[in-house]
């Protein structure tokens, strides 16, 4: 394998994403599904659809709080990878978050999608603490530990976690969470058993929030957190949440990850990775309605 190239200059030095690279067949898997995305609607933010990971999102240019660092790889293994590090691998009492420069104008009368990939290398010393998938009106860094980075930020606010961290009269970890308010004391909760899974060889995992409106024009329904690995199946948890009470509907909204530990020393990164140069939707279209046409050409001589 290449070396991966020297960090961007002002970066805090992390793992190579080329060892953390997700494998072929993940990599395949998410290309086909943004490919099937765009050849069934009109437009990825028309029908409230966001990709973060096989849609190349570079993560330097988002808003960075606290610890997190953002960097751009093109480690010559035919990707180019742009990683978001909330905390850093092996270096504990750490809170960070990235959000999106410009926020989203959500229709929360309409269902919504998210998805995203991370991976969680473990600590020497104490593993968690975990990271959060946040919508809300204002950037802001929460509390480290098992504030998750998301605790003490803005009240109109609502967060999908991966809680790798357990204190007693909590559920036990990993566990995901919906969280609100800016508070980590959860709406709902899915304890997956997972252990160390969570921490898998290989980095990867692949993490999606869907919203389903209640259809009643209320700007409420039911919010879910998944995630998913190919070896280790997927998890999820759902609560219903109503984004007018929290004074959400009808604000800009900025998406981004926080993430923190305390004690313990895991690394939280949310990655981006696609083949180099990017395949874009459009032209694969363009590409497969030219060879359907060429088909159709040659059965009719």
């Amino acid at each position: 394998m290449s070396p991966s190239p020297a960090p961007t200059p002002g970066l805090t030095t992390r793992p190579s994403l080329a060892a953390a690279a997700p494998s072929t067949l993940g990599h395949l898997r998410r290309l086909s599904a943004t490919l099937a995305l765009a050849l069934g609607t009109v437009g990825a933010q028309a029908a409230q659809n966001w990709d973060f990971s096989s849609t190349f999102t570079d993560f330097r240019t988002w808003t960075l709080l606290g610890n997190a660092t953002a960097s751009y790889d093109v480690p010559g293994n035919g990707f180019k990878y742009s990683a978001l590090m909330l905390t850093q691998h092996h270096v504990g009492g750490q809170a960070g978050a990235g959000f999106a420069p410009a926020p989203l104008a959500l229709d929360f009368n309409q269902d919504f999608d998210f998805r995203f990939t991370f991976f969680i290398p473990a600590g020497e010393v104490v593993r968690g603490d975990g990271f959060t998938f946040t919508l809300t009106d204002t950037p802001l860094l929460g509390g480290a530990g098992s504030g998750l980075g998301y605790d003490g930020s803005s009240s109109a606010s609502v967060a999908f976690a991966v809680d790798t961290f357990h204190f007693g009269g909590e559920p036990v970890s990993p566990s995901l969470q919906v969280l609100a308010g800016g508070s980590v004391t959860p709406l709902a909760a899915t304890e997956t058993g997972l252990g160390d899974n969570i921490r898998v060889i290989n980095y990867q995992w692949f993490g999606a929030v869907h919203y389903t409106a209640s259809g009643l024009g209320d700007s409420a329904g039911t919010f879910t957190g998944t995630i998913d690995n190919l070896d280790y199946g997927s998890f999820s948890v759902s609560a219903e949440v109503d984004f007018a009470a929290l004074g959400l509907a009808g604000l800009p909204v900025y998406v981004g990850f926080t993430g923190a530990n305390g004690l313990a020393d895991d690394g939280h990164f949310i990655t981006s990775a696609v083949p180099v140069p990017e395949p874009q939707p459009a032209l694969l279209l363009l590409a497969g309605l030219g060879a359907v046409g060429w088909r159709m050409r040659r059965r009719e001589r």
